[in-house]
């Protein structure tokens, strides 16, 4: 007879209890099988009563088997049944030492679990929470509904010079009275039921700003009350630094405003040779001051831009820049335009009269291109004007005073005019405090294949085409002396553009006088090129450069040109040739 029979008896004792139970003979056999148990594990008692175990659970038969054979309970197997947890204490059953079945008791401990890890993340919720306020550069202070100290920040401590052990569990109306401050926020803030922000004067002799905020629960009553206090002396400090940081931001607005203007104007220009960098780096500096400039160089160089450069990146950027053409006006009408005129000053003049251009730059900066065009009758005015700043309108009996700035702009020769007699040599004098001299596009081959590449992308991006000038084209055109200079190529790069219908322009595509420059057209007795050495050493420059854009490294370059790689280096230092900006150049 089975051992464990008469349990089949006492279903209802098992089914009373709020743990599962289960209890299998030695055979396996589910001998009882609660209704806990079966809620538990998702099976019918009914269906289980009977039942071999391992049939329905083999994973359990595996542990119930080892118990049945070595009699050593398993306490504590979780098991894991979708969002449930449970915990199975399995136990042999003994009749005269011997192992006649074994109970297992389930219990679900979902619920404990989920309270286990709300206490976890409530440990670490007020474990942070004690950070951040003993972190605070502020004083912080907690107080109940009854005006008693809850706790206080490290930063309080330091503040009132005390420590949280003297002061906490005290009522507000007993530190009071032991002096150690002269009036509660705490307490206004429990009368008025609101925020409250007062001046204390603690027993330290330090005043302190305190602001105090309740605390209400679900029933609108106050719980706590949160004071916050700050010492005056470190506010007034950061007040000080608030202005100072005020006037530095302000500052920092001005300088963004010019570098953002700089940057604007700088991706305009593309330089690549050494030359240009100095000249780049000097029109900077002269920005910043308001001393006169003088720009020299070819037509086409690029003088405009430079004008505008150091006008858009000085102080007096948010002013007007005023250019005027001083050949373009009519030698008649010059003075007039330049100083105004007044009222009746001559025949067909406005009745009102009429401001000059230099009028109009006040503020801002004179832009006086083609300045040796200029009449020297109109050179004496424009003289007084760079001396004394003020001015005289025509058919005017009063000075009339003028901030602006004046950049000179030419392409002659003004020295040599100065000479002849046909330029004031103290205008000149007046004029050339600051020179800046752009060479031409033929003395800085390295500028030409960026310059094609800027060109040919605005040209691309204008007219929707993706057109390509291969490299021995662009090689061709560093041949060419381009007298135009950077006006010259624009216009050249935009013709071969548009007129070329394949997308990949070859050298064939060129104009014939760019193919076959005359060698003799930019000829001129006395000039540099007439000299050899000059000559030789403009053609050497020319060889290093082509030799870089097309080996790549120096090293390559060197074997090319039957030279070692030191000697092309101290050569290429010579000419100003950064090795970097030419091999990496994107052509």
């Amino acid at each position: 007879m089975n051992p464990l029979q008469h349990l089949k008896e006492l279903p209802h004792i098992f089914d009373s209890t709020h743990n599962g139970v289960s209890i299998i003979d030695e055979n396996g056999i589910v001998v009882i099988y609660n209704r806990a148990a079966g809620m538990m594990l998702d099976k019918d008692p009914d269906e289980m009563l009977g039942r071999f175990i391992g049939d329905v659970f083999p994973t359990a038969w595996e542990d119930l088997e080892k118990i049945l054979k070595n009699g050593t309970a398993q306490i504590g197997k979780k098991i894991t049944l979708g969002n449930s947890t449970i915990v199975a204490n399995r136990t042999p059953i003994l009749e005269n030492q011997h192992i006649v079945g074994v109970i297992s008791v389930f219990q679900d401990i979902s619920e404990y679990e989920n309270i286990a890890h709300q206490l976890e993340s409530y440990k670490r919720f007020n474990t942070q929470l004690n950070a951040i306020i003993n972190s605070s550069f502020d004083g912080l202070w907690i107080c109940d509904h009854e005006g008693k100290v809850v706790r206080i920040n490290k930063a309080s401590e330091t503040i009132n010079g005390i420590k949280a052990d003297q002061i906490v569990g005290k009522r507000m109306e007993t530190l009071i009275g032991e002096g150690m401050i002269d009036r509660s926020v705490t307490l206004e803030v429990l009368k008025n039921r609101t925020g409250v922000t007062i001046i204390q004067n603690l027993k330290n002799g330090k005043q302190i700003l305190v602001t105090g905020n309740p605390v209400f629960d679900d029933h609108g009553e106050i719980s706590l009350v949160v004071v916050n206090e700050r010492d005056i002396t470190s506010l007034n400090k950061l007040r000080n630094d608030l202005a100072e940081t005020k006037a530095l931001a302000s500052r920092y607005r001005s300088e963004l405003s010019l570098m953002d203007k700089q940057t604007s104007l700088l991706s305009e220009a593309v330089i690549r040779s050494e030359i240009m960098h100095k000249v780049l780096n000097r029109s900077m500096k002269v920005a910043q001051v308001d001393s006169t400039v003088l720009i020299q160089g070819e037509t086409g160089v690029g003088k405009g831009f430079f004008a505008r450069l150091i006008h858009y990146t000085s102080p007096r950027n948010k002013g007007p820049f005023i250019r005027v053409d001083c050949g373009a006006i009519p030698e008649t009408l010059i003075e007039s335009e330049l100083f105004g005129y007044e009222k009746g000053a001559f025949t067909g003049a406005r009745t009102e009269g009429k401001p000059g251009l230099f009028e109009l730059g006040e503020g801002g900066t004179l832009f006086l291109d083609e300045i040796g065009d200029l009449p020297l009758t109109v050179q004496v005015k424009l003289l007084r004007f760079l001396e004394e700043n003020s001015i005289m309108r025509v058919g005017g009996t009063s000075i009339r005073k003028v901030n602006a700035r004046v950049i000179a702009a030419t392409h002659r020769n003004l020295e040599d005019m100065v000479k002849k007699g046909e330029f004031r040599k103290d205008l000149f004098f007046r004029l050339n405090v600051v020179p800046i001299h752009i060479p031409p596009l033929r003395e800085r081959i390295e500028d030409i294949p960026p310059l094609i590449n800027f060109f040919l992308n605005d040209l691309n991006h204008k007219h929707s085409t993706e057109k390509t000038i291969l490299p021995r084209a662009i090689d061709c055109l560093c041949q060419y002396p381009f007298s135009g200079n950077i006006r010259e190529l624009s216009n050249l790069v935009e013709r071969v553009v548009v007129l070329t219908q394949d997308q990949d322009i070859h050298m064939e595509n060129l104009p014939s006088h760019v193919r076959h420059p005359d060698p003799s057209a930019d000829f001129q007795p006395g000039s540099n090129d007439s000299n050899l050495p000059n000559a030789v050493a403009k053609m050497e420059k020319k060889m290093i450069i082509r030799s870089l854009r097309t080996c790549g490294t120096q090293r390559k370059a060197a074997r090319i040109l039957g030279i070692d790689q030191s000697t092309l280096a101290r050569k290429a230092k010579r000419y100003g040739i950064r090795s970097d900006a030419i091999v990496h150049q994107d052509v």
